[in-house]
């Protein structure tokens, strides 16, 4: 059916000019297919190109952390090798004394574990290690008597979800300064002084060489455990009296709970230096192979993006033609 007699032809026509007209600018607007393609193209290539660059940052960074890492080893190696015979000799001098007699080892013994972690990362599986060695200390203590004396800050993050009520204290920023016989005096010191206990274990990374590292554990007896040791030769000593005697057999037991503090804290870091070079160095070649892949597709996008170009103005110029 035809229009209303009352409109006029010409209106019907400016209004189907004006609809044609709005609709226009909606059609002219839509890109065409080969354009999204090259932007996409120019977008992946642009992509490639920034995670190329930061890749290359971070390879900067890690082989900068590796020559920082060569360069403490050396340090902290001398130390270490110059504090060895010291904690040697403690061991030597504690394990020549006799054992307490059976009735007083019989006792139930309160037990702590001192884990010796690092406060950074970065350093391959080194406080894991210590971790995974310090829960199978624990699983066969008691433990409602047992307590855990965390030397390192990342030993308090591996431990505390499963041995949380066992934790007493963390001694952050432990190897932020150079380890000292002073500072590891302030830990032993802290130790004795804050908690009752009859056996102590040291859990630390033992070095080896620049690539390898042993975990090991090993336990310094209480003064008052070690009162009931020298009970059994008692006769070879001679002090004024019992106070006296006490107080220097305290005295010694601090001693050797330091010193073994201090050359097993030399261990633990060197340990952790020597492992956070290799880590770094492994992370250095990563970043080199990924480098060389990401180079090998960002030239790979680049060339098609060349070739298609190239394709459109060789079309172009035969449709002129």
């Amino acid at each position: 059916s035809g229009p209303p007699s009352d409109q006029h032809p010409t209106m019907l026509a400016r209004s189907t000019f004006a609809a044609a007209r709005s609709v226009a600018p909606m059609v002219q607007r839509m890109p065409r297919p080969d354009t999204i393609a090259r932007g996409d193209r120019d977008a992946n290539v642009k992509a490639l190109r920034l995670r190329l660059a930061s890749v290359k940052s971070i390879q900067r960074i890690t082989k900068t952390m590796k020559m920082v890492a060569a360069a403490k080893l050396k340090g902290f190696q001398s130390r270490m090798i110059a504090a060895r015979p010291l904690g040697d000799r403690i061991t030597a001098l504690v394990d020549a004394m006799p054992e307490a007699l059976d009735e007083i080892s019989a006792k139930d013994t309160t037990n702590v574990v001192i884990p010796f972690t690092s406060d950074r990362g970065l350093c391959g599986g080194v406080n894991g290690h210590v971790a995974k060695a310090s829960k199978v200390l624990l699983a066969d203590m008691p433990q409602d008597t047992t307590k855990i004396f965390i030397v390192g800050s990342k030993g308090e993050g591996l431990l505390r979800r499963t041995h949380g009520h066992m934790l007493v204290r963390t001694v952050q920023d432990a190897f932020g300064k150079p380890t000292s016989f002073a500072l590891a005096s302030e830990i032993a010191e802290e130790i004795v002084g804050s908690m009752k206990y009859d056996k102590a274990t040291l859990v630390y990374n033992k070095f080896k060489s620049a690539i390898a590292y042993d975990t090991l554990s090993e336990s310094v007896d209480s003064p008052e455990t070690m009162e009931d040791r020298l009970a059994q030769i008692g006769e070879r000593f001679e002090f004024d009296d019992e106070f006296t005697e006490s107080l220097h057999l305290n005295d010694m037991m601090q001693f050797a709970l330091a010193a073994k503090v201090y050359s097993r804290m030399l261990e633990a870091a060197t340990s952790e230096t020597s492992a956070r070079m290799q880590a770094m160095e492994n992370a250095t070649k990563n970043c080199g192979e990924m480098i060389d892949k990401l180079t090998l597709d960002m030239n790979k996008a680049r060339q098609a993006v060349i070739t298609q170009e190239l394709s459109e103005i060789v079309s172009g110029a035969a449709a002129v033609e």
